[in-house]
């Protein structure tokens, strides 16, 4: 599997070519990081070592998931 990484912040974002849901999910990744430099490459070569890149929407859902386990 291929993955679209982000070298400055170390996240990634895995591509699927058959997925329209996941190209709009590149562009966000790529316009959060412009200006950065930004590989593709086997996701392999970065697993364990760059994080999953989250959307806004995202980082709140588990923000919140994370405040309902501490209570």
């Amino acid at each position: 599997m291929r993955a679209r990484a982000c070298i400055k912040c170390r996240e990634y974002v895995l591509i699927r070519p058959d997925d329209p849901g996941n190209m709009t999910l590149i562009s966000k990744f790529e316009k959060n990081h412009r200006g950065h430099t930004l590989i593709t490459l086997n996701f392999e070569e970065i697993k364990g070592t760059y994080k999953k890149f989250l959307t806004e929407e995202e980082k709140k859902a588990s923000e919140e998931k994370g405040e309902k386990e501490e209570s």
